[in-house]
């Protein structure tokens, strides 16, 4: 009886211990709800462990929302890896920098396009600047002849203008000193007029005429008043020499132009446009220096050299020498009135100053005499007449660098004013810009 029971308890306990194992394992696999977490050991999370876990992604989402440009590096950021987040900033920061250094570029050739001269004339090598030159003069070469030919059909009123001061001085000595008075010829031709008008005479009007060149003949067989000359072609050529000149200040204006435009390429491009109307003030100067010489310096010169001709000496000049002594005074003086331009140009550039050119007046009084003398031929008289005015045109030039030069005072002060309204402007706005690098960095 007792077996039988111990039996049966057995069985009762085996039973009880499959169904409490069987419970446990079913309990396991609903609560995981994964059958390949059963034989891994890994443990189940509890119910708090998961609302600790979703309050963090939700902590970490509202961060990512607020920074998003910490998100990509956050461990709860984007899928995106981050070699791949790498590479694609890097082909933006590669592509910004293509972009700005396309518009560097753009902007260097813009204002390298806005300036063209400037590049243009630091990059001329010395054959440049040779090939320039030949161009130039090409042109003014051109000009004169085109000049040359206009007053070419005007030759021969410019060769009796340019022979009339010395005609004058001529026919002067011949009133002072005279081989028939003057009285004579016009007493001789009333009444040669009323004899043969009694006579009945038809060419009355005709004896002026007669009596005019009557007195020239006299004047030419007293070797007075006249020029001559041996070589056969010489007042061929002097009136194309006489054509060459009128050509030339006919067309000085552009020939000034020409000069002014081969230094311009060495100027600032503010000094450029005063380019025109210095070569129409050049061009003034230069007739007006010349129409001096004609009317002020010949007839005083020409008189001082007559005046050596006495009764044993007399004085015939030759054409082509009283040619080529004109002309060279007519350039002269021509150059020499270019002086008061000069200095306002080099007062422009800021070489010279009103100051200095007044400690120096003495050296220029000097050289003055001494390029008169080169100019002008070997005599003191005409050496004077150059030097005069070659002073007075120094004195005139000290004046125009007080007005225009860049070195005087007053042009210093105002420079000096501008630099440190110019330089205060640059400090507030650096100062503004460290303003605002501080305001971000804080924001940051």
């Amino acid at each position: 009886m007792t077996t039988g029971s111990d039996d049966k308890k057995d069985k009762k306990d085996e039973v009880k211990a499959t169904g409490t194992e069987e419970s446990v394992a079913d309990s396991q696999v609903d609560s995981t709800d994964d059958p390949s977490l059963e034989d891994t050991g890994i443990p189940v999370a509890s119910e708090e462990d998961m609302v600790e876990a979703g309050k963090k992604l939700e902590e970490e989402k509202a961060e990512t929302e607020e920074n998003p440009v910490d998100a990509g590096s956050g461990s709860g950021g984007s899928d995106i890896p981050p070699d791949a987040d790498d590479s694609e900033k890097t082909d933006d920061s590669d592509s910004s920098d293509d972009e700005s250094g396309s518009e560097d570029e753009d902007e260097d050739e813009d204002e390298d396009g806005g300036d063209g001269e400037d590049s243009d004339s630091e990059q001329m090598s010395l054959l440049d600047h040779l090939g320039e030159l030949r161009i130039r003069l090409t042109r003014c070469f051109i000009a004169i002849v085109i000049g040359m030919i206009a007053c070419y059909g005007f030759a021969e009123q410019m060769f009796d203008v340019l022979m009339e001061p010395m005609l004058k001085i001529f026919q002067k000595q011949v009133a002072d000193k005279p081989f028939l008075p003057e009285a004579f010829y016009k007493d001789f031709g009333r009444v040669l007029t009323e004899m043969l008008g009694e006579r009945g005479f038809a060419h009355t009007d005709k004896i002026d005429l007669f009596v005019n060149t009557l007195q020239q003949s006299l004047l030419q067989v007293a070797q007075e008043g006249h020029f001559q000359y041996t070589y056969p072609a010489e007042a061929f050529f002097s009136h194309i020499k006489i054509a060459i000149v009128a050509g030339l200040f006919l067309v000085s204006p552009y020939v000034f132009a020409q000069i002014w435009g081969f230094i311009a390429p060495g100027l600032y491009a503010d000094e450029r446009k005063w380019m025109i109307p210095m070569a129409v003030v050049s061009a003034l100067f230069f007739c007006s220096g010349a129409l001096f010489g004609y009317f002020i310096v010949f007839p005083y010169g020409f008189e001082f050299f007559a005046s050596f001709s006495t009764g044993g000496i007399q004085f015939t000049p030759k054409l082509n020498e009283y040619l080529s002594f004109c002309l060279k005074l007519l350039f002269a003086f021509g150059f020499v009135f270019e002086l008061p331009l000069f200095i306002f140009f080099l007062a422009r550039m800021g070489m010279v100053s009103s100051a200095g050119l007044r400690k120096k007046r003495k050296y220029a009084i000097l050289i003055g005499f001494v390029l008169a003398a080169v100019l002008t031929p070997p005599d003191p008289f005409t050496q004077c007449l150059m030097a005069g005015p070659l002073i007075i045109l120094y004195e005139i030039g000290i004046w125009v660098a007080y007005f225009f030069g860049k070195k005087e005072k007053r042009h210093l002060r105002k420079q000096a004013e501008a630099e440190a309204a110019e330089q205060a402007e640059m400090d507030e706005a650096a100062d503004g810009v460290e303003d605002e690098t501080e305001k971000e960095t804080e924001k940051v």
